[in-house]
Formats: C-alpha cells, sequence, structure tokens
C-alpha cells in the first residue's frame, strides 16, 4: 500500500520544528506536522518513527525525540496545572550546589499523580491544594516557581516526610531569597506548625 506522506518527507518536518518544540510533542501536534489524509493514516506514520528510534513515547499522547528538553515535558504533561519547582530552580538558579541532572520535581493540583520515566530522566510529580497553587511565572510555556515559592515548596514536603538529593534546611543559600515575599507567602499557610517551622528555619 502506498503511504499517504513519505518518511522523509515526514522526517524533515520534525526535524524542522524540533528545536523551537524543545523535542517535546503532543498527539494533535504530531497530526499537524504529518499532514496525513487520516488519523489512521497519522497513526500509522508515528508508530513507523516510534520503530525507527525517531520518537519516542512518553506517556499517552506525548512523544519526544533524542534531544528534549525534560522541563517542556513535565509541562506539556499537566498543562497548566502544574509549575516546575523545589530542588529543579533552586539548582538552576544556583541556590544549591547539587546539579540535579536527569531529574525535574514538579508541583501539581491532580492528586495521587505518580511520577514517571521518559527515556533515562525523570519528572516527580507532588500533590498541592489549590489555594497553595501560586509563585510562579510563565517562561516560554512553562510555569516556574520563583526561587521563594521553590525553597517553601522544599520545606513543605519535607515537613510531609518526604526527602531529597540535598538537605533542605543545610544545603540552600537563603541569602538569596527575598525573606519579605516569603512572609508574604507564608499569610496563604493556614497551617501554623508549618509556617513556626519555615520562621524558625530562616530566622533561628
Amino acid at each position: 500500500m502506498k503511504q499517504e506522506i513519505s518518511n522523509i518527507t515526514i522526517l524533515e518536518r520534525l526535524q524542522k520544528l524540533a528545536p523551537d518544540m524543545r523535542g517535546s510533542f503532543s498527539t494533535p501536534s504530531l497530526f499537524n506536522l504529518i499532514g496525513a489524509r487520516s488519523a489512521l493514516g497519522a497513526q500509522r506514520a508515528i508508530k513507523r518513527l516510534v520503530n525507527s528510534g525517531v520518537l519516542f513515547r512518553c506517556q499517552r499522547g506525548i512523544y519526544v525525540t533524542k534531544n528534549f528538553d525534560l522541563w517542556t515535558v513535565a509541562a506539556r504533561i499537566d498543562d497548566e496545572t502544574a509549575y516546575v519547582s523545589m530542588e529543579s530552580v533552586l539548582a538552576k538558579n544556583g541556590l544549591i550546589g547539587t546539579v540535579v541532572d536527569g531529574h525535574v520535581s514538579v508541583v501539581t493540583t491532580k492528586k495521587y499523580k505518580r511520577g514517571c520515566h521518559v527515556r533515562d530522566k525523570r519528572i516527580d510529580f507532588y500533590s498541592i491544594d489549590q489555594k497553595l497553587f501560586f509563585g510562579f511565572y510563565n517562561t516560554r510555556g512553562i510555569l516556574v516557581a520563583d526561587n521563594e515559592k521553590a525553597y517553601l515548596d522544599l520545606l513543605y514536603y519535607y515537613n510531609r516526610g518526604h526527602r531529597f538529593v540535598i538537605d533542605p534546611l543545610n544545603e540552600v543559600d537563603c541569602t538569596q531569597l527575598n525573606l519579605s515575599k516569603i512572609n508574604a507567602y507564608l499569610k496563604k499557610y493556614k497551617n501554623p506548625k508549618f509556617v513556626s517551622f519555615v520562621k524558625r528555619k530562616l530566622y533561628g
């Protein structure tokens, strides 16, 4: 059977768009890229790309190329209901010395969302109440916590029993944090024990 569109043409389109997409594609974006005459034809083309090692299935509806940006993938998985935070942000901005390579921590309003592997990299999800879903900005379509919220998130989950590759109590350069902003953020937390925990850490 004659293919609706050649593999070479699809590969050329994919290579051209991959840098702008940062190596991450949703199924609808691939359908548009392939330009097949039917959904079945597009699905077959995607399957050929996966079988040939050009694309890799991340999870349902998300595919990546070999050189993909992990933060972008994390953003595509949870769309506007999650933001990158904690040690991922603090490491990127130089507040911790440990390089968190091949891993990203994401805070999401979705409940009981499990972490996942994307090839040899990992995304960990941490559920949070909608009332605490703040303190982030949008950069190139990715929601990212500011340093202050990233640190509060780190302490929040540490206080709830989660452990990380760093020690949140001793390995974060708190001199780079805006304490006025942290105090404003803390007013949104209704747990007095957590608020006291943070203030003891920051003010002694």
